[in-house]
């Protein structure tokens, strides 16, 4: 299939797949991707993976990621990802799309977090889970920058 040269994988055993579709595609293979708002990042990128398309919550995390990975320095991209891992995950399996609206909303971007029918707003205590999390991951981004 010549025209397949971009793919995103979010399946179980996703780094196993992808190393497949490269193997498969050679050099036809222009952007193979993560998925699952990067849940198995690490793993992905070891496996061929040249991005990730995660939701709209912490790109700005995500890219030293990528950024260390690429320029061959495995440790410190893993260190990065374990940074933020605990964020990816409660986002994943507590909140969904919600994660983004209720961060957004809280940083000031978007005046609402409401969701519509048949999504439920956030438990209160989830959304106070969610934001200490975005909180200490914003906070040693920063400070990993320098800034």
């Amino acid at each position: 299939m010549p025209l397949v040269r971009y793919f995103k994988i979010e399946v179980p055993g996703a780094a196993g797949k992808l190393r497949a579709l490269i193997d498969a595609g050679g050099d036809a293979i222009a952007g193979p991707f993560d998925g699952e708002e990067s849940i198995t990042l690490m793993a992905d990128l070891d496996a061929g993976a040249t991005g990730t398309m995660p939701s709209a919550l912490l790109p700005d995390l995500i890219k030293p990621v990528l950024a260390h990975h690429r320029a061959g320095r495995r440790a410190e991209a893993a260190a990065a990802y374990a940074r933020i891992l605990p964020l990816i995950n409660y986002e994943n399996r507590q909140c969904g799309l919600r994660a983004t609206k209720t961060v957004m909303t809280e940083g000031g971007v978007i005046a609402s977090d409401a969701v519509r029918h048949p999504l439920a707003p956030l438990h209160p205590a989830t959304k106070a889970g969610l934001l200490a999390l975005a909180r200490r991951g914003d906070r040693r981004s920063r400070c990993a920058e320098g800034r």
